[in-house]
């Protein structure tokens, strides 16, 4: 396993001074697709949108009033019915990405602060979303689980909410994490993922660990503060209820750490093993995005529209060892 990087330096004559600005290219340990670093200091402090939360709660359809009337519902599946655990309510999308196609609402509440996300909220979530995997005919499927949260990240609807793709056709980046795990694992004799947690455990990205799911900061990220997670356990739909628990509890420290950032929108995907073969393992990542306030400014722009090459501003090494100081405190 190789972990790879380039180093550029820029020079700028600033107030007639000559400056010198670093640029690390690094390369993605599996797929090789590259991220640039730029070590910049921006301001990340999110502010007051309360009039905004007011306005979108009046019409939201996720809020509790709303959801039975407006919900769409799966007539196969689910035959028609919402199904329910705790705070988290399974229906279909609307606006449907795949042949299987989910939205499942979060939180009772309209809005909520990225410190005040609980584990059962996502306990909760994966077991519901499980209990649907488990149904869905025999066939090879792509399976998927993303939260947008907030304007920044892509959202439309403040209110919590995950999506569910599942679907006979891969995203073009699940195909490349296929295809590089497939060759890995016929070259190591070891998938990539049960390989990255036994090397990274004793280096600098390392964070820590939750129950049977170890964590560390991405070495080429994605978005800002990129955090993977790697469970023990395989595929979602055979994971037990431990596994959940630990995958939960790391979500809610990462956001926690967020939130004491002064960030407050996120991004999650989960990509699922299930139906692809013992080359993959079920991985999760989860980036923060410029926070949410009366001016936020976007932080996609033309290098990830067309040349899907990332670029951020802050050192995944750097982050680790800070998030890793109150890891157990979060």
């Amino acid at each position: 396993m190789e972990f790879r990087k380039e180093v550029e330096v820029a020079k700028i004559l600033v107030g007639g001074k000559v400056e010198e600005n670093v640029v690390e290219i690094r390369y993605d340990p599996l797929t090789l697709q590259t991220s640039r670093i730029l070590k910049k200091t921006i301001p990340m402090q999110s502010g007051d949108f309360q009039e905004e939360i007011e306005s979108t709660k009046s019409w939201c359809p996720f809020c509790p009033e709303r959801i039975e009337q407006m919900a769409s519902r799966d007539p196969e599946i689910m035959k028609g019915e919402l199904w329910k655990r705790g705070e988290g309510v399974l229906f279909s999308n609307l606006t449907p990405y795949s042949r299987y196609s989910l939205v499942l609402r979060l939180t009772e509440e309209h809005y909520v602060p990225v410190s005040e996300f609980r584990q059962q909220h996502f306990y909760d979530a994966f077991k519901l979303i499980q209990e649907y995997v488990k149904k869905v005919p025999d066939g090879k499927y792509y399976i998927t689980i993303g939260m947008n949260y907030l304007k920044p990240s892509g959202s439309s609807i403040m209110h919590p909410h995950i999506q569910v793709m599942i679907s006979e056709v891969s995203t073009d980046y699940f195909a490349r994490l296929e295809w590089s795990a497939l060759e890995f694992k016929e070259s190591k004799g070891v998938d990539y993922w049960k390989k990255l947690a036994e090397v990274e455990k004793e280096g600098e990205r390392y964070v820590g660990r939750t129950e049977k799911t170890d964590w560390i900061a991405a070495f080429a990220p994605k978005g800002f503060f990129h955090f993977t997670g790697i469970p023990e356990e395989r595929e979602f739909a055979e994971m037990s209820d431990e596994q959940f628990n630990g995958i939960a509890e790391g979500i809610v420290k990462i956001l926690k750490y967020y939130g004491k950032k002064g960030l407050n929108a996120f991004n999650f995907s989960m990509f699922c093993a299930d139906r692809i073969g013992e080359h993959f393992r079920t991985n999760i990542n989860i980036v923060a995005r410029t926070p949410f306030a009366k001016y936020y400014w976007c932080d996609v722009f033309y290098p990830k529209m067309f040349h899907d090459e990332s670029v951020v501003f802050f050192v995944p090494e750097e982050y680790a060892s800070e998030i890793k100081e109150i890891w157990n405190e979060l």
